[in-house]
């Protein structure tokens, strides 16, 4: 298991005060024996559906990078 790809992305909404719907979805960069880990904005959004797409894009690259065929859910 621990040989297998793994990522993590983290979505924050929040709502201006206005009442506007905005959101940032980060992921962590590459990390190397000597340096740490560092957040990478994927994308920011103002809509739910914004959002959405831009989950989708980024598990659609993920899952294209996964080096076994059979390891998907299709």
């Amino acid at each position: 298991m621990a040989d297998r790809p793994s990522a993590t992305l983290l979505i924050r909404v929040w709502l201006e005060d206005a009442g506007e719907f905005r959101a940032r979805l980060l992921t962590l960069g590459d990390v190397t024996a000597g340096t740490p880990a560092e957040e990478v904005t994927v994308a920011v959004a103002s809509t739910p559906g914004a959002v959405l797409d831009a989950v989708r894009t980024w598990l659609d690259g993920f899952a294209g990078q996964a080096t076994d065929p059979t390891d998907t859910d299709a």
